[in-house]
C-alpha cells in the first residue's frame, strides 16, 4: 500500500528490465528518529517498503538510503539511475569488520570550462 500520509523528502526514478521504479524517501513520524522508503512501480503500486530508525535523524536517513540501495542490489539488480546502476545509491560494504560501513560510487561531473 502506498503511504500517502507521510511527506516525501526525496525521490529517484530507476530504469529496470520491467519498467520504471520510483524510490520515495519518506519523513519519519512520531517522536523517534526515523525515515522510510517505498518503491513504486509504473502503476504507482508499492512493491517494497521499510521504516528505519537511528540514533538521530541524520543516521536514520543514511540507514534508510542504504537499506533502499541494498534492496535494489539484491532484488532488482537491473535497476539503474542515469546508466550508473545501483552503485549510484549507498549500499552496505559487506567487507567491513567490526563496524557498519556504506559506500557509493558515481562519476564526478565537472563544470564546463569557460572560453
Amino acid at each position: 500500500m502506498v503511504d500517502r500520509k507521510r511527506q516525501i523528502v526525496a525521490s529517484r526514478v530507476f530504469q529496470t528490465d520491467s519498467g520504471d521504479l520510483t524510490l520515495q524517501i519518506l519523513g519519519g513520524g512520531g517522536d523517534s528518529a526515523s525515515f522510510g522508503y517505498q518503491f513504486l512501480d509504473e502503476n504507482r503500486a508499492a512493491t517494497a517498503s521499510l521504516d528505519v530508525h537511528g540514533a538521530d535523524s541524520l543516521q536514520a536517513l543514511l540507514f534508510c538510503i542504504t537499506a533502499a540501495g541494498d534492496y535494489l542490489q539484491r532484488y532488482v539488480p537491473t535497476a539503474s539511475f542515469a546508466d550508473l546502476g545501483v552503485s549510484a545509491l549507498l549500499t552496505t560494504d559487506l567487507e567491513a569488520v567490526g563496524e557498519w560501513r556504506a559506500h557509493v560510487s558515481m562519476p564526478a561531473v565537472l563544470p564546463a570550462s569557460s572560453p
